[in-house]
């Protein structure tokens, strides 16, 4: 199996297999018209960016996930990234979940090493596909249904808008913490695993898709803050609007204010007049206000998330118990032998010099009445054995008890030693 990023040689592949691939990415897909091939090609040389990567994945002894291809995206100035095309589709001639499983799982790997820790999918709300990435490792985060209106009214609006600042940045933090749920916030604006302490960008504060973007702003009248706040996306076609605003909220007064406002400024564009909005599970109070202005239902996606572990070293305080010290001496459970120079022998050292060495004691037998009595009352005595006695000849004379023959020693000291161990 062959899993490689895309070289030159796999142009034939590209063009083969981008008729039938899926994009993933719907706001992308309906702003810009990004061609697979030139994302591709342009990974290939080093002068470009490298913010998307293109794997290729072949296996020609594989009848069933025999080729495929998959393309990522990284998020700017984060640690996430984006699938943004799979090639084939499941729906194709030789399109198999297989394929996607694979391309998924090496990819994940493979983007690893880009300090990536989060990876997000944008794709159909179909069983089948959402199954595939589950069993990829991914999670759902939110479905988002996708309204669009053909063609914008021209009505005048009077909401008290105003251009959005960089001095605002606080405020719609605020405003995205407000409306927004908390696990969404953690996975969205939480910090990452790798950089615990590094500042994320919430997503009312990006461009993700480098496209150009008014952002206009509505105070709060009934105290400090901001009450909602509206971004247009521009296309060549159309326009994505995000609205920022709390659905949760009975007075929909302010929604409608944001609503006329945008839907004016797409009206006023030229070439500009399909807009479209994603409304997450959670905004389900912006269904009869767009309703209300002849939005309808475009299609339905569904959020994926798969984490990615990094590895971090790191120096850790971490403390092992020690015994405590207590001055005194503490007897041992060994005791040294001590040597008192009873069982010493005496080693020529040089000369007449001798030395006095330890010598291991010499085994005496005591007499039978004194052994036998003394440690054990009653026992019978035996009868003491014999003593050696020394053979004629003189103090040097040893007696060889094999032979029973008589050897003279010449060396006094060696004598003594003998007569010592004997």
């Amino acid at each position: 199996m062959s899993f490689r990023p895309f070289y030159l040689g796999d142009a034939l592949l590209l063009q083969r297999l981008r008729n039938v691939s899926t994009p993933l990415q719907i706001e992308r897909t309906l702003l810009q018209s990004n061609s697979p091939v030139r994302t591709a090609l342009r990974s290939c040389f080093p002068w470009y960016r490298h913010s998307s990567f293109t794997y290729v994945l072949r296996q020609e002894e594989n009848g069933l996930a025999r080729e495929g291809l998959i393309q990522l995206r990284i998020r700017p100035h984060t640690h996430e990234a984006d699938v943004t095309l799979l090639s084939p589709a499941l729906d194709a001639h030789r399109g198999h979940p297989a394929i996607w499983q694979k391309l998924l799982t090496y990819s994940a790997q493979r983007i690893f090493r880009q300090n990536v820790c989060r990876l997000f999918s944008d794709l159909p709300d179909q069983p089948l596909l959402v199954n595939t990435f589950r069993q990829a490792g991914f999670a759902p985060l939110t479905q988002v249904t996708v309204w669009r209106l053909d063609s914008a009214p021209r009505a005048p609006s009077d909401a008290a808008l105003r251009q959005q600042q960089p001095a605002d940045a606080p405020e719609l933090e605020k405003l995205y913490q407000r409306i927004t749920p908390l696990p969404i916030q953690q996975l969205e604006t939480g910090p990452a695993p790798n950089e615990p302490e590094e500042d994320r960008i919430p997503p009312i504060l990006s461009n993700p898709h480098h496209v150009h973007m008014s952002g206009y702003v509505l105070d709060d009248d009934r105290g400090p803050g901001l009450a909602g706040c509206v971004q247009i996306l521009w296309g060549k076609s159309g326009a994505w609007v995000r609205l920022w605003v709390d659905t949760n909220d009975p007075d929909t007064r302010n929604a409608h204010l944001l609503l006329d406002f945008a839907l004016q400024r797409i009206a006023e564009a030229p070439l500009v007049r399909r807009a479209y909005i994603g409304v997450r599970a959670y905004q389900t109070g912006l269904n009869a206000p767009l309703s209300d202005y002849g939005f309808a239902p475009f299609t339905d996606r569904m959020l994926m998330v798969r984490n990615i572990l990094q590895w971090q070293r790191r120096t850790l305080d971490q403390r092992m118990p020690a015994l405590k010290t207590v001055r005194g001496a503490v007897p041992g459970s060994l005791a040294m032998p001590k040597f008192d120079g009873a069982d010493a022998v005496r080693w020529t050292v040089g000369g007449n010099q001798t030395e006095r060495r330890p010598a291991h004691r010499p085994y005496r037998p005591q007499p039978a009445a004194t052994a036998a009595g003394a440690q054990f009352p009653g026992a019978t005595r035996l009868p003491a054995p014999p003593q050696n006695t020394a053979p004629a000849g003189g103090p040097d004379t040893i007696l060889n008890r094999s032979s029973h023959r008589t050897v003279q020693v010449n060396d006094p000291v060696f004598a003594g030693s003998l007569k010592t161990k004997n």
